[in-house]
């Protein structure tokens, strides 16, 4: 009876190291596990999910993540997120049945996890983006000489900032492409923003002008390395680039951004969360429109 598997038993990997799991199932349970403790359909499942990720599934890849797809790790990050335990679902996951265990995964083990899932870029997650710093923010355009990306709503931090124009103006002389990606204030969702974040109505529209004014008063020190355009669409995510480093915020309706989670992504060779989110800010630059002051 001694050699028989015990019912509830935690075992840590470490102290295990002829065990294999199987972490492709692991992750598909991480699905299914979510999903039913929200009590959500697959399609429902994949509108929450969308906001998090900064794209939109369909509930035929959630189908696929529950049964014969690897689920990335941005989307068992999410997932975690959505279902308000974050840190456990990312450090414990349930064994197969068969297997009538659940493994501890504990210490360095759960950074091997992060790698196997796809997500070694991501070096730092923020409950809220308003933990951090200001000086955390402009630090990561700090010197740049490659790229600086602005994404978002407003961006009213950074607009109204009196650090900013000169980081920029600096950067421009290092040959920095700059690009600033605003929401259009024109656009017809914006009531609907100021209503899901609590605000005033007609609150949105004016801070994306104000930003956009700033924002084109600094290009004049910028010379032609600095360039602004306005999306018409609903806004997914926000994205502050500097060179090798992002700074991603979802945007999750009925929270203002300051609650919003964010994560610090670093362009690494292994990674393919950085190189997404630069996909996504691309293709909407592309269909965006120019602006000039």
């Amino acid at each position: 009876m001694d050699d028989q598997p015990q019912l509830g038993k935690v075992v840590n990997l470490r102290r295990n190291p002829a065990y294999k799991p199987d972490l492709a199932s692991l992750a598909r349970e991480q699905v299914v596990a979510g999903r039913r403790k929200l009590g959500l359909t697959q399609r429902e499942f994949a509108e929450l999910l969308s906001p998090l990720l900064g794209w939109s599934p369909t509930p035929e890849i959630v189908d696929g993540w529950e049964t014969t797809a690897v689920p990335p790790g941005d989307v068992i990050l999410a997932i975690g997120m959505a279902t308000n335990n974050a840190e456990q679902n990312v450090l414990t996951v349930a064994l197969t049945s068969d297997a009538r265990r659940v493994v501890d995964i504990l210490g360095g083990v759960v950074g091997d996890l992060n790698r196997v899932l796809g997500a070694p870029d991501v070096i730092r997650a923020y409950e809220t983006r308003g933990m951090i710093t200001r000086a955390q923010w402009n630090g990561i355009i700090e010197d740049c000489s490659t790229h600086i990306w602005l994404y978002g709503m407003a961006e009213l931090g950074y607009a109204l900032d009196d650090a900013v124009p000169e980081l920029l103006r600096k950067a421009a002389v290092n040959g920095c492409d700059i690009r600033v990606l605003l929401l259009d204030p024109d656009y017809t969702g914006t009531p609907d923003i100021d209503v899901d974040e609590g605000n005033p109505p007609g609150t949105l529209s004016p801070r994306i002008r104000a930003a956009r004014t700033r924002f084109g008063q600094m290009m004049a020190q910028c010379d032609d390395r600095m360039h602004i355009r306005v999306y018409n669409a609903p806004p997914t995510v926000s994205i502050v680039r500097g060179d090798d480093r992002m700074l991603v915020t979802p945007y999750l309706r009925f929270f203002i951004g300051g609650n919003s989670p964010t994560f610090e992504l670093e362009d690494i060779p292994d990674g393919k969360m950085f190189d997404r989110y630069c996909r996504h800010f691309e293709t909407v630059w592309q269909i965006a429109k120019e602006w000039t002051p």
